[in-house]
């Protein structure tokens, strides 16, 4: 059953995300520099969690991944 994120549909095949995940290698360099910065581990995440979402609310990106 597809996801649905904001009003939009959202199909992932299973393989990707692993694949995507591993791709993402530096993703800990960036959290670790955030927190070498000053930032809790909370704060870091509700950020990400922001950025995330205005990622995906842009009209123009619209989400269509099989």
């Amino acid at each position: 059953m597809p996801r649905i994120l904001n009003a939009r549909q959202i199909v992932v095949s299973s393989d990707r995300p692993h694949d995507c995940k591993e791709s993402l290698g530096k993703f800990h360099l960036m959290i670790d520099h955030a927190l070498s910065v000053g930032c809790s581990l909370d704060e870091v995440a509700l950020a990400l969690n922001g950025l995330v979402a205005e990622e995906i609310a842009v009209p123009e990106r619209a989400i269509t991944l099989h």
